[in-house]
């Protein structure tokens, strides 16, 4: 079967149109869902009130990629894809390394390489490839957004999984001011 030829996921417009769409989804569809009222210090940090809630327990085996990583949850072993966020390609068949992808793939290596982490799912449960989708948390920290924080991801926000959209927007936008990695080395600046 042919595969689909998709553009540059960080080419600057389509991020931009991504952005708008998910925020017009989410004002339009999700007006119902509660609205995180962070206070500064905790959105500055990376912890949220989420990140006392309900998930589940478990052990992160092998980091795959920035975004993506094998996880144990009891005796079940799940492929684990972070929800709101996309971090450059390392691992994906026929395409070549992008720019911060290395660097994305040490920091969540070395973050989350057997540590045991708290799964918060959203509305979906799993992708169209099977993996299970959650924001995780290593003890208090939301490490989806720290990763949008430190300019190591961008935001990627797939409706109906919205709930953080507008705290990964509000940090890529300080990362991308501060010129944070990415920001400072890929061509999308």
């Amino acid at each position: 079967m042919p595969r689909a030829v998709t553009p540059a996921p960080y080419d600057q417009p389509i991020v931009k149109r991504a952005l708008a769409v998910a925020v017009v989804l989410c004002a339009s569809a999700c007006s119902s869902l509660p609205t995180p009222n962070l206070p500064s210090t905790q959105a500055r940090s990376g912890e949220t009130p989420s990140a006392s809630g309900a998930g589940e327990l478990a052990t992160v085996q092998r980091v795959v990629d920035g975004d993506t990583f094998i996880a144990l949850v009891g005796a079940h072993r799940y492929r684990v894809r972070l929800i709101g966020v996309n971090t450059p390609e390392t691992v994906k068949p026929n395409t070549p390394v992008q720019c911060g992808g290395p660097e994305a793939s040490a920091y969540a290596k070395h973050t989350l390489t057997g540590k045991q982490v708290r799964l918060v799912y959203d509305v979906e449960r799993y992708d169209r490839y099977g993996r299970t989708l959650a924001y995780v948390y290593v003890g208090k920290t939301f490490f989806n957004l720290v990763l949008v924080q430190q300019g190591y991801a961008v935001v990627e926000t797939v409706p109906p999984d919205v709930a953080h959209v507008a705290e990964f927007v509000a940090a890529q936008r300080a990362a991308r001011a501060k010129r944070l990695g990415l920001w400072l080395t890929c061509a999308f600046r």
